[in-house]
């Protein structure tokens, strides 16, 4: 008999949200592997208004975050790279979500403009960061969708880092200038 495929822990703990078949196949079809996601579990989802909240888990190893060398001048903390990488694969997120673009249907997807990355506070190890992602424009066509994104993560009810970035989404085409 041949063993079911084990699941994600994003797929298992977002379970109340999405099919985790769906987002088990975002995962396994993705540009990136499980470990670059950074999003540990998806807590809303709001299709009309194409906003998805979900949770950073601070306490289970981070790559920038577990190199640290750590002071009481330099407090162990997610680093602006891992929080700028969550807004990636919360982009992504949306693609697949709202717009059908489908990694194993040709479509690739990439992050073209930061028109603002304000990081307010450090995101401390241990809480969880709130992450909160919302489209604020879009143009999408049947090979290419543009979108822009507003991001808010919190933690502890406490503003840590706020975005306003752009990406580009395409089907069967390169965008690596050939």
């Amino acid at each position: 008999m041949d063993a079911k495929p084990k699941r994600s822990h994003l797929a298992e703990r977002s379970r109340g949200v999405l099919p985790p078949d769906e987002l088990q196949h975002f995962l396994d079809t993705f540009l990136y592997r499980e470990e670059a996601v950074l999003v540990d579990e998806i807590t809303s989802v709001d299709r009309t208004e194409r906003r998805i909240e979900a949770l950073l888990d601070t306490e289970r190893p981070l790559p920038f975050a577990a190199a640290q060398r750590v002071s009481p001048n330099h407090p162990a903390h997610v680093s602006g790279a891992e929080l700028v990488m969550v807004t990636g694969a919360l982009g992504c997120l949306h693609a697949w979500l709202f717009h059908g673009c489908r990694w194993d249907q040709g479509w690739a997807g990439f992050g073209n403009r930061i028109h603002r990355a304000d990081f307010k506070r450090l995101a401390r190890l241990g809480p969880p960061v709130v992450l909160v992602s919302s489209e604020t424009r879009t143009r999408v066509g049947p090979s290419r969708a543009v979108i822009r994104f507003d991001f808010e993560f919190r933690q502890d009810g406490e503003l840590v880092y706020v975005g306003d970035q752009s990406a580009m989404f395409v089907r069967n085409r390169a965008l690596d200038g050939e």
